[in-house]
């Protein structure tokens, strides 16, 4: 059976239209990665915080070893090539033929590849750091979205011959509106100061050493030195891990200059990290806080199990049978000690971890994040107690 020219015209045109539609709907998907892969690109860049919501869990994803390929590449500058791949591939399509087979199968192998790794990276994220970052997130969604919407265009290469270089005005908006609207957005982003508020949303706007230490702190260093610093910490937390030796080295390097007091702020987000706490507490009975603390920490990822923290007590010389007994209580002391922390945290502003509090002998009380506290303590304000 023959198709009528009316019937052959009907097909030819609904090719057609639908791949204009999903090689439009390519264009907005690719600068959609771009605006997310340019957040976090600019990120590492120039050494900002995102807007990330109550968790802070970009903070906790980008400071994994996983954020980083081999250990050089920041994995956001691959996304951000990838995308610009993606839009480049889109405009020469629209410039020329929607349904080009070379352009679609280059983009289709290249979606695929990136859909595999950003589903890889988030099963890191949500199995392995036990953080969620939206970008990243949005950022795999949008590739899965990609594959499959390249997926249909495969459908049409072939099918109908497709008129080139029609370029209508809903091209030409997207063509010249998305790249404008993104590069103005990260523009804004990378030029605004997104380093942690001082103290913002905290009770105690202005907290003092009553506020801070408590009656017995977990301190490491010379008391009554000149300067003192108050961190709240998660044991369990990537940027904990990396920062606090970092911080207790500089210490070391002070003697008798600068003392540390260690507060415990676990975060939900991480399972293991209240159980980390309070074994912390146990340590701290025993005179081993640091020993057990730097061990856990030294781990430089999320402990696998209770069983791997205990272990680590252990080689502390921790007694692991009564540590199990008391954590079957959850009335015995050492659960309270943790939650006063929390509850003194969250009572000057503490939302995200490390947070650390320098306290400079007659001089007022500064905040700051993991990616200052160093700078700072070697900034001339504090050289003269320091040195």
């Amino acid at each position: 059976m023959s198709l009528t020219s009316n019937q052959t015209e009907s097909v030819t045109y609904t090719h057609a239209v639908k791949a204009y539609l999903l090689n439009r709907i390519l264009l907005v998907l690719s600068f959609v990665g771009l605006f997310v892969a340019g957040a976090l690109s600019i990120e590492k860049f120039l050494n900002v915080t995102l807007p990330c919501g109550e968790t802070h869990g970009c903070a906790t994803v980008a400071k994994d070893p996983s954020s980083m390929l081999f250990g050089v590449l920041p994995v956001a500058y691959i996304g951000l090539a990838g995308y610009v791949l993606f839009a480049g591939l889109a405009i020469a399509r629209t410039m020329t033929v929607p349904n080009d087979g070379k352009l679609v199968k280059i983009g289709f192998a290249a979606a695929c590849a990136g859909a595999l790794f950003s589903i890889y990276l988030q099963y890191l994220s949500f199995f392995k750091i036990h953080a969620i970052c939206p970008y990243c997130l949005t950022s795999a969604i949008t590739m899965i979205l990609t594959v499959i919407v390249y997926w249909m265009l495969m459908g049409t290469v072939g099918k109908e011959e497709v008129a080139s270089g029609e370029v209508g005005k809903v091209d030409m908006w997207l063509i010249g509106g998305l790249p404008l609207a993104v590069f103005v957005i990260l523009g804004v982003m990378s030029s605004s100061d997104q380093k942690p508020p001082l103290l913002a949303g905290g009770k105690i706007v202005d907290p003092g050493f009553n506020d801070l230490v408590p009656k017995d702190p977990k301190t490491y260093g010379t008391e009554g030195a000149p300067l003192l610093v108050v961190e709240f910490a998660d044991l369990c937390c990537p940027a904990c891990q990396d920062k606090s030796p970092k911080v207790k080295q500089f210490i070391t390097q002070h003697q008798g200059k600068v003392r540390l007091i260690f507060r415990n702020f676990p975060l939900n987000m991480h399972p293991l990290s209240r159980t980390a706490a309070v074994i912390g507490e146990y340590a701290q009975e025993k005179g081993r806080f640091w020993d057990y603390a730097m061990s856990v920490m030294g781990l430089n990822r999320q402990p696998d199990s209770a069983a791997e923290i205990l272990g680590i007590a252990k080689s502390c010389g921790l007694d692991v049978a009564d540590i199990r007994a008391r954590l079957k209580n959850t009335k015995d002391p050492l659960y309270q000690k943790v939650t006063d922390d929390l509850n003194v945290g969250h009572s000057v502003g503490v939302n995200s971890t490390p947070t650390f509090f320098i306290l400079p002998k007659g001089g007022k009380t500064q905040t700051c994040g993991p990616k200052e506290i160093l700078e700072l303590l070697n900034s001339p304000q504090f050289s003269s107690l320091v040195n």
